[in-house]
């Protein structure tokens, strides 16, 4: 957020807090209110974006927005950038982010862009985090040909949209359209943020070349 408008925001929120205060109300409610206010206008776009929202045109606007930062650049390259560039922005994570296992996600993600789906494996195997562990797994089974092993994994997979992205996988894989349209159709339809953008963007590539064969 540029500076002027930050500090606008907060201006405001000084001035009212002093106006709330000459009105004798008690500094719980006038404290509460000014925090849902720079809530509202600070952290709510982040979090809308990240967790909550539904409009995948409204999300791309404001990733393309901030970019360089580090939570949307990765969807950004996704969307709008090459290989290349996707590589990158995942040795950006991991060079600032040093919890276990964001390593290890991040590593296997590194690795399945790379194409080496053994070491891809490996890491995700030591993810202890479920249904992620699960769900990467079965992710990278399904790109070595291993469907049933995916699809055994798929009881693990407790939020709504994962068992559709992976069966949509597996039916890419396999080259079946229409399964793959259905399912990537279900699995972005039932999930929210920036993971509806990451798999909208990824389904729409994988789509663009089923099409092409």
């Amino acid at each position: 957020m540029h500076l002027f408008k930050l500090t606008m925001i907060y201006l405001i929120a000084i001035i009212s807090c002093t106006f709330l205060l000459i009105m004798d109300l008690p500094i719980v409610v006038v404290f509460s209110l000014l925090f849902m206010y720079v809530f509202a206008l600070t952290m709510f776009p982040y979090c809308n974006t990240l967790f909550w929202s539904n409009n995948i045109s409204k999300m791309d606007r404001f990733i393309t927005k901030h970019k360089t930062k580090l939570a949307f650049a990765y969807p950004y390259a996704v969307a709008h950038e090459s290989l290349t560039e996707q590589k990158l922005s995942v040795q950006k994570i991991l060079c600032s982010y040093k919890q276990q296992d964001t390593q290890h996600n991040y590593r296997s993600l590194l690795a399945t862009l790379d194409k080496d789906y053994e070491t891809a494996l490996v890491e995700a195997k030591q993810l202890q985090k479920e249904p992620i562990r699960s769900y990467t797994i079965a992710h990278i089974e399904t790109l070595l040909g291993n469907f049933e092993a995916a699809k055994s994994l798929i009881p693990n997979l407790k939020k709504e949209w994962m068992p559709h992205v992976i069966e949509g996988l597996i039916a890419y894989e396999q080259q079946d359209f229409q399964t793959f349209e259905k399912e990537a159709h279900a699995a972005t339809t039932k999930v929210r943020g920036i993971q509806k953008h990451l798999l909208f963007y990824s389904f729409k590539e994988m789509k663009e070349r089923l099409e092409a064969k």
